[in-house]
């Protein structure tokens, strides 16, 4: 139990620091962009790192015993979570449904009022995340589908779109073991394999490759890529 509990306290500060890595490096990245629209990768996916860091902060807190594991903190944990999906649901509006784009502020208000009914109104921590992770799987399923099509089609270079297909696999096997394990002695393998999943998206989205391939060519136009 006590080696459980350290690794959910190691994956977690790992995951904190890799996340607000990320939110740093992507924030600059998109600053940086001479275009800059609010549905970019680089700025959906830094303040999904946020909400992400927001979210295991709280847990590391609570394993180190300076927050207790109580019903409110873990509402507030939720909150964070959406934080940082419903960004994600955004751009995949964006990028799967254009044609109705007049109807896209409607569907993430409408799915930013379910979350926020779910966390404040049902009892259980249980069937929260019951409700809620489906939610999670299929917005990452969709995300996991735009990086095979980057991947397949060379779109999108400045990203390893192969490792964030990995990635969101690691993330949504972490949400679906959650609830099962929660009171079993393997408790601590969805947090593993979260850090998992950060760890491979800092990779994908730094991406040494890439950058030491630009500096063996010469200097290209910039340009922003789009998933069609």
């Amino acid at each position: 139990m006590q080696i459980g509990t350290d690794l959910v306290l190691l994956s977690s500060m790992t995951t904190v620091v890799i996340a607000l890595f990320l939110t740093t490096y992507l924030s600059r990245k998109w600053l940086s962009q001479e275009v800059r629209l609010i549905t970019d990768l680089p700025l959906v996916f830094a303040i999904a790192f946020v909400g992400q860091a927001f979210n295991i902060m709280i847990v590391t807190l609570q394993h180190t015993g300076l927050l207790p594991p109580t019903m409110l903190f873990f509402r507030i944990r939720t909150v964070g979570i959406g934080g940082s999906i419903i960004p994600i649901f955004g751009a995949i509006l964006q990028i799967w449904a254009p044609s109705i784009q007049r109807y896209h502020n409607r569907m993430v208000y409408a799915l930013a009022l379910y979350w926020l009914v779910i966390d404040f109104f049902v009892a259980t921590e249980t069937l929260i995340m019951t409700l809620l992770i489906p939610v999670l799987i299929i917005l990452g399923t969709m995300m996991m589908f735009t990086f095979i099509i980057t991947w397949r089609t060379g779109r999108l270079k400045e990203v390893r779109s192969e490792l964030m297909i990995i990635s969101v696999l690691f993330g949504m096997a972490s949400q679906i073991l959650r609830v099962p394990l929660l009171t079993t002695t393997l408790f601590y393998l969805p947090d593993v394999l979260l850090t998992i999943s950060m760890v491979l998206t800092a990779i994908a989205f730094a991406n040494p490759w890439y950058h030491r391939g630009v500096k063996t060519r010469p200097e290209e136009p910039r340009h922003i890529v789009t998933v069609p």
